[in-house]
């Protein structure tokens, strides 16, 4: 048996670098690019951060995308009916122009969306990005309900 003494230096056993997996990587899943897809290892799935959403996530975002930019034109419809916007923060952009109110939801819903999915393998990050995609949806169906009555 060999004490650790006997070991040079500057053998591998010595390495002075920190492990470069324990940084949190959230910078690095804010820009373009990469490959990672997932956890390399098993039992790292949870609470990290990856390079490319997963394809469900990727999905999510575009029905939230999609549902937000139809509620938006449909509540602009709506209003030109002679409606009101429910949401008090959303009618005072209204009344400072279509283009406040259109630049401000798109601002609202795409900085919650980018937020969720950088975050889509945390607990609360896959489920806000589900209960987005619920509550854009009931929303669309809200507006179908108002739209069927005004016919």
């Amino acid at each position: 048996m060999t004490m650790a003494s006997e070991y040079p230096k500057d053998s591998a056993e010595q390495r002075q670098r920190t492990d470069r997996r324990q940084a949190t990587t959230l910078w690095k899943s804010l820009r373009f690019g990469g490959r990672r897809q997932g956890a390399r290892r098993a039992g790292e799935g949870q609470d990290t951060y990856v390079d490319q959403p997963a394809r469900r996530v990727t999905i999510l975002v575009g029905v939230i995308l999609g549902s937000s930019i139809l509620d938006a034109i449909l509540t602009l419809l709506y209003i030109g009916r002679g409606g009101g916007e429910a949401n008090p923060i959303m009618a005072m952009a209204i009344n400072s122009g279509l283009t406040w109110f259109v630049a401000l939801k798109m601002l609202l819903t795409v900085t919650g969306i980018i937020m969720l999915a950088i975050h889509q393998n945390f607990r609360l990050g896959l489920r806000g990005l589900y209960g987005m995609a619920i509550i854009y949806l009931a929303l669309l169906l809200y507006h179908g309900i108002l739209w069927i009555d005004y016919l």
